[in-house]
């Protein structure tokens, strides 16, 4: 029952806030200590803490050689697409459908208090398909600014219009603060949207460092953006009718 509330809100609003499943979450934990321990190691930094993280001095570049880093060790990792899979599968499922495909490489977002470097307003369709759910996991407790803001569907319209101008950074916080949703997360909640959704990350203006982790799911089958299967995914799972299929061909 919980979980037909949760697609109707989705199909409703675009996007969901959620639970991962109880007895994964105990694998989340242990791949967040593994990234702790991948830091402590590269910044030679034994009392390393995700929140305090800005309190290290460190220059833009070897935070990004940072962040790509621990990338490719999520790439090596092959068990962090299906622990987050099956972490939410009936939900996915019900989403995309049987024959799954998954973004290769898990992203990693740094963000430090004040840091004003971050994504624009803006929604991931078309680049990305339009059939598609982005997994969002924060690595922390993510409260106030460093949560994000969503927009649901009764809002396209009306923040497709306002970026058609050119508007200032004050402008577009009034707007999203107006019509957006910005919700608290603690590390186990997720938030799971539409690609077509449009949201926004404000400057982080907590105390705290901001780690989270996105990753993408959709339908082997349906249409995709400007991103093609080859390079940008790989396949989860397929249908029993999809393996007949590809039995045939092989014969």
């Amino acid at each position: 029952m919980y979980i037909n509330k949760e697609l109707k809100s989705l199909e409703k609003k675009g996007f969901i806030k959620t639970n991962l499943d109880p007895k994964t979450l105990k694998n989340f934990r242990k791949f967040k200590s593994k990234i702790k321990k991948h830091c402590s190691t590269m910044l030679k930094n034994k009392s390393f803490s995700f929140e305090n993280f800005h309190k290290i001095p460190i220059e833009d570049i070897k935070l990004n050689n940072l962040r790509l880093s621990l990338i490719k060790s999520f790439s090596a990792d092959n068990n962090l697409n299906e622990t987050v899979y099956f972490s939410l599968k009936k939900l996915i499922d019900a989403c995309v459908g049987p024959d799954i495909i998954v973004q290769k490489s898990c992203n990693l977002v740094i963000q430090r208090p004040n840091d004003i470097n971050r994504s624009p307003f803006h929604k991931d369709a078309p680049a990305n398909s339009n059939y598609e759910i982005v997994i969002w996991l924060p690595l922390v407790d993510c409260v106030g600014t460093m949560s994000m803001y969503m927009f649901d569907v009764e809002n396209h319209e009306r923040a497709k219009i306002f970026l058609r101008k050119q508007n200032s950074e004050k402008e577009i916080d009034k707007f999203c603060k107006k019509y957006g949703k910005l919700l608290n997360y603690k590390f186990g909640e997720v938030l799971i949207f539409w690609t077509n959704n449009y949201h926004y990350i404000p400057v982080n203006r907590e105390k705290k460092t901001r780690w989270s982790l996105n990753l993408r799911f959709k339908n082997l089958f349906t249409p995709y953006g400007t991103k093609n299967l080859l390079d940008y995914y790989q396949i989860l799972k397929t249908s029993p009718l999809t393996k007949l299929l590809n039995s045939i061909e092989k014969v």
